[in-house]
């Protein structure tokens, strides 16, 4: 049975299952050592180009779950080291242009970025504004405007891409619906966790002997869960 969407879910299930776990063992001065390499034993590499990078990339993924940064109210956030496979192309023409005789991409330019060379349309890039009008009207659809996911997922447009290529979102525009976490393809966009919070809080309740802790669950639980009934849920809450 398949549980997990992606890999990244997984991935993202894994870290927290380790954070549980240490918490629970009194070990929670180990987890930037002990959790990559425990998910990334090596000696090969499965997902970057060295495991060195993988647990990297882990260590930033533990940080966000134990909270992320304190600094940053938004509920999500991106780690520079993972955000550097997707490309930034903007404007650009395929193989697809048949160096056609109308140029209807050349008059449609409001800033002359357009030129025919060698029968083809060449867009430059210091003069373009990814405007997209000559998108719209290329007869072969040959001139595409190239997004990121993330970006392309936004529809808060919140998230840019800097001078460094690295995705940054707008706090003051995130809506935090979390469209660019499930779509960034490398796991680069990450929600933060409370989980430790969570824990401190049921730590404290002494097996409910202080006080009684209560799971408020959220209703896309249903859909979310296709495998589970929403009563099992209850059960293993209730258990807990």
């Amino acid at each position: 049975m398949r549980i997990f969407d992606t890999q990244i879910q997984e991935l993202k299930y894994q870290v927290i299952k380790e954070l549980i776990r240490h918490y629970d063992a009194g070990r929670m001065d180990n987890v930037y050592l002990e959790i990559p390499k425990a998910i990334v034993p090596g000696p090969k590499a499965t997902m970057r180009c060295c495991i060195y990078k993988e647990r990297a990339i882990l260590q930033e993924r533990i940080k966000l779950a134990m909270g992320g940064d304190p600094d940053n109210p938004n509920a999500v956030e991106v780690i520079d080291i993972a955000c550097d496979e997707c490309p930034v192309e903007g404007i650009f023409v395929t193989g697809a242009c048949r160096g056609c005789l109308a140029h209807r991409c050349v008059q449609a330019c409001p800033r002359d970025a357009i030129t025919i060379v060698d029968k083809h349309a060449v867009v430059d890039k210091e003069k373009c504004i990814e405007c997209g009008r000559c998108v719209a009207v290329c007869p072969y659809q040959a001139i595409i405007k190239q997004q990121r996911p993330c970006v392309t997922s936004c529809k808060a447009k919140a998230i840019s891409v800097d001078e460094n290529k690295k995705a940054v979102i707008n706090s003051d525009k995130c809506i935090s619906c979390g469209a660019c976490v499930y779509q960034c393809p490398f796991g680069a966009i990450v929600d933060k966790s409370m989980i430790l919070e969570t824990l401190d809080i049921l730590k404290a309740s002494e097996q409910g002997s202080k006080y009684r802790v209560y799971a408020v669950i959220a209703p896309a639980i249903v859909s979310q869960f296709k495998y589970a009934r929403i009563e099992q849920v209850f059960k293993c809450v209730t258990r807990a």
